[in-house]
Formats: structure tokens, C-alpha cells, sequence
């Protein structure tokens, strides 16, 4: 019993203590109560030692997830400016297509105009008289006969045989001998 009323009146001399933080209170009369206060207080420490790591680690997780945040929005940015190249890019391979393109019809009209242009200097037909072989004319002349040989059509004109041809994308005539 002796020991209960120990230990009961220390823990009434500690909690005093506690409360009112007496350290008037001699070691002689309540050894353990000192003990006891001395535990508490380092609970007491360990707990706000505890709190401030927690609060650094708070700290450094909010520090985390703010680089994260930049990274990511950097990451965003660089997608965007690769974007926007790619689309510079194609825009550039329109226009070369476009350029070439118009070249191309460019360089075809121009062979057209020069076929014209032999065509029309090439000799004009005349009644009676014999073409050499191989003279290109654009147009027969009047009075034609068409005279199948050999499974070719012929025409027969002012004592010249022609055989239909293309020129490019132009019919011509030319003098021939027939088979």
C-alpha cells in the first residue's frame, strides 16, 4: 500500500508539474516525480522534433512537386514550339510543291509552244509536187484518198502518201513510203 500511495502521489507532484512547471518541488521529497518530469520532457522534445521533421518533409514534398510542376510546363512549352516548326515545315513543302509544280507547267508550255512552232515552219504543201520522206506537215492537204495497205491507213494526196502520227500531244501528218 505504502508503494500505491508512492506512485499516486507522484503522479499528482508530476502532473503539478506539468501544469504549472514547478521546480521549486525538491529531488528529496519526490525523486521519481524529477524522473518522471525528465521522460516528459523528452517526449515532450521528441514530439516537437518530430513535428519539424514532418514539417520539412512537407517543405521538401511541396518543393518536389513544384519542380515537378516546372518541368512539366516546360515539357508543355517544348511540345508547342516543335509543333509549331513542324507545321513552318510543312508550310515550306507546300510551297516548294507549288513551285515546282508551276515550273513544270511552265517547262510544258513551253514545249508546247515549240512544237507550234515547228509545226508552222514546216513546208506548206503544194498541188503536184512530190514531198521528201519524212517531212511532217499539221494538216493534209484538200482532195485526200484514205488507202488502207498492210493494216495501216495511208492517205493518198498530190502524189504523196502520209501516215497519221502524234507529236507530243499534236496529230501531224507525215510523208511515207507505204509497205
Amino acid at each position: 500500500m505504502k508503494t500505491t500511495g508512492r506512485i499516486a502521489g507522484t503522479v499528482i507532484i508530476l502532473f503539478l508539474m506539468c501544469i504549472a512547471d514547478l521546480p521549486i518541488l525538491s529531488e528529496n521529497l519526490v525523486p521519481e516525480a524529477q524522473a518522471f518530469r525528465g521522460r516528459g520532457a523528452a517526449f515532450v522534445v521528441g514530439a516537437a522534433v518530430g513535428s519539424a521533421g514532418s514539417s520539412a518533409a512537407a517543405a521538401s514534398a511541396s518543393a518536389s512537386q513544384q519542380q515537378a510542376a516546372a518541368a512539366q510546363y516546360q515539357a508543355a512549352a517544348a511540345q508547342q514550339e516543335a509543333a509549331a516548326a513542324q507545321q513552318q515545315a510543312a508550310i515550306e513543302r507546300e510551297k516548294t510543291a507549288a513551285a515546282q509544280q508551276q515550273a513544270a507547267a511552265a517547262q510544258q508550255q513551253a514545249a508546247v509552244a515549240q512544237q507550234e512552232a515547228e509545226v508552222g515552219q514546216q513546208p506548206a504543201v503544194t498541188p503536184g509536187q512530190p514531198l521528201p520522206i519524212g517531212t511532217v506537215v499539221s494538216a493534209l492537204p484538200g482532195g485526200c484518198v484514205s488507202t488502207p495497205s498492210g493494216g495501216v491507213n495511208y492517205y493518198y494526196c498530190n502524189g504523196n502518201f502520209y501516215q497519221a502520227a502524234y507529236q507530243g500531244s499534236t496529230l501531224v501528218y507525215v510523208t511515207t513510203k507505204p509497205k
